[in-house]
């Protein structure tokens, strides 16, 4: 069985001129080399097949009566339906005046007539071309567009499996000095309650110090669930944050504190020192959960990335006022550094280099996209090779209104 071929669509024009003869004239020439030509009389019905036909090109005449070309080329462009399509002007006028009002009224190219059929064809075939081009940027600015969105939902994906390690690392000390306290208790129970059970007897002392080490078990017991509930309740936040883009007021070193707290488990694995040093004071209306997704991205490229071949290191988060509505935070580290031609390219889409903090282009990409977009700031860094690196993000402590 024969495949069936798809035939593609023909490049359509539409040709808006009062002169029969014209129309005519057109169609015959553009019909026989392989464009698909409709036809109108007036400015009305021209504007109407534009709606119902999606041309890739119009040929419009300036003068026509009633509605004339140039007001017609304005209700074009005001037309979400047609504001796209190249319109050429064409005019048998040559006053310099009229052409520039054409182009200001939205056209791309003129005609003179009597025109050169060579000519024309080569205008409407530039055109046209132009226009399938810029649709095809368009079409791949888009794609890159949702691959974008795509990527930062996988992040806040995989941000939540590190959210859920780090309650598990960081509950595992309340936890465990909460069963290790009760265990001793409940041997000393089973002590006194066997002794009342065969009446032996007991002094004064042994009950006395039998109250106070219940005193002691509830005391450690009150201070250990306190603190696991207020992870479990620093954790909610955390979680809200990361897996949301709402705007809210906060301290920047509990975002900072909190984004760490849920890399812990990564960091607890190396022998890499993590310093924060952020003033208490700093409060910021802005959008918590991007934040603290940019502070993971770089905290996690300097943990993984920055110190191979060595066995011990450094990272650094330093806030400090730019001006008294701004706030720069460093997130610097004392490793192996990045080579110049790597720094200039490091926040490029898709670049993937694992010298330094790099080895993750895409996350360095998207953390830059995320500081200007949405933080409405911006992110720098800087590096010497053996000397470690240092991101610098330079925030307004109120973020815009988008």
């Amino acid at each position: 069985m024969p495949t069936e071929q798809v035939q593609a669509r023909l490049p359509t024009v539409l040709v808006v001129d009062d002169s029969p003869t014209l129309l005519l004239a057109l169609l015959d020439h553009l019909s026989r080399h392989g464009f698909l030509v409709i036809l109108a009389h007036d400015a009305h019905e021209g504007m109407m097949r534009a709606a119902l036909a999606e041309p890739d090109l119009i040929l419009l005449d300036i003068v026509m009566p009633g509605l004339d070309g140039l007001e017609t080329c304005r209700r074009l462009k005001a037309d979400p339906a047609t504001r796209d399509v190249p319109i050429i002007f064409m005019t048998g006028l040559s006053d310099a005046r009229q052409i520039v009002s054409g182009f200001a009224a939205g056209g791309v190219d003129y005609i003179t007539k009597p025109f050169r059929v060579e000519e024309v064809l080569a205008r409407i075939s530039t055109h046209i071309a132009l226009r399938r081009a810029n649709n095809k940027l368009q079409q791949a600015y888009e794609s890159l567009a949702r691959a974008q969105e795509e990527l930062v939902h996988h992040e806040k994906l995989a941000a939540l499996g590190s959210l859920v390690a780090g309650i598990a690392h960081e509950l595992n000390t309340p936890i465990g000095n909460s069963l290790m306290v009760v265990s001793t208790f409940e041997e000393q129970t089973g002590g006194i309650r066997e002794r009342m059970t065969t009446g032996e007897a007991m002094r004064r002392s042994e009950l006395q110090s039998y109250l106070d080490n219940a005193a002691t078990t509830t005391e450690i017991l009150m201070r250990n669930l306190q603190r696991a509930a207020n992870m479990v309740s620093d954790f909610k936040q955390v979680a809200v944050d990361q897996t949301s883009t709402q705007r809210r007021t906060f301290l920047l070193s509990e975002i900072v504190a909190g984004t760490v707290l849920t890399l812990m488990p990564t960091i607890s694995r190396t022998s890499i020192e993590v310093v924060q040093s952020v003033p208490g004071d700093v409060m910021m209306d802005s959008f918590p959960g991007p934040l603290g997704q940019v502070i993971a991205n770089l905290v996690s490229n300097a943990v993984t990335h920055a110190f191979k071949g060595r066995s011990e290191g450094k990272v650094e988060l330093l806030a400090e006022y730019e001006t008294s509505d701004w706030i720069a935070l460093h997130v610097r580290d004392n490793g192996n550094g990045m080579r110049i031609e790597d720094q200039e390219r490091i926040f490029d889409p898709f670049l993937a280099t694992s010298q330094g903090v790099g080895g993750s282009g895409i996350g360095l990409n998207i953390v830059r996209s995320i500081v200007s977009d949405i933080l409405g700031g911006r992110i720098t860094v800087s590096s010497q090779e053996g000397h470690g690196s240092c991101f610098t993000l330079v925030l307004p402590l109120e973020a815009p209104r988008h």
